[in-house]
């Protein structure tokens, strides 16, 4: 039964650490971000959600060569879009809360 409850607490412990470096990877570390690094990261979202937005027609240009339906293609696009909106309404809330608690 040891050999388990080691194995649980490792298997606990490499999944924490692949959280953390998700968050990393994706900005949203903001425990460890000051609020330029916070904005930084939402400018680069706020980027990337414009070119996803301004390739759009291209992309749909090259729905026709695809064997993919044309729906679920722009579907996924759309998702892409809405996921980094909702990174940066995660760190603008950690930055509003951060300025709620200093008052």
């Amino acid at each position: 039964m040891s050999t388990k409850r080691k194995t649980g607490l490792f298997s606990r412990k490499t999944e924490e650490q692949a959280t953390q470096k998700i968050f990393e990877k994706y900005g949203l570390d903001i425990n460890n971000h000051d609020a330029n690094k916070i904005k930084q990261e939402n400018y680069n979202n706020l980027k990337q959600i414009t070119q996803d937005i301004a390739a759009n027609p291209l992309f749909k240009a090259g729905l026709a060569f695809s064997f993919a339906s044309a729906d679920k293609q722009a579907i996924v696009g759309y998702l892409s879009t809405l996921v980094n909106q909702n990174w940066i309404l995660i760190r603008q809330n950690e930055l509003i809360i951060r300025l709620l608690e200093k008052k």
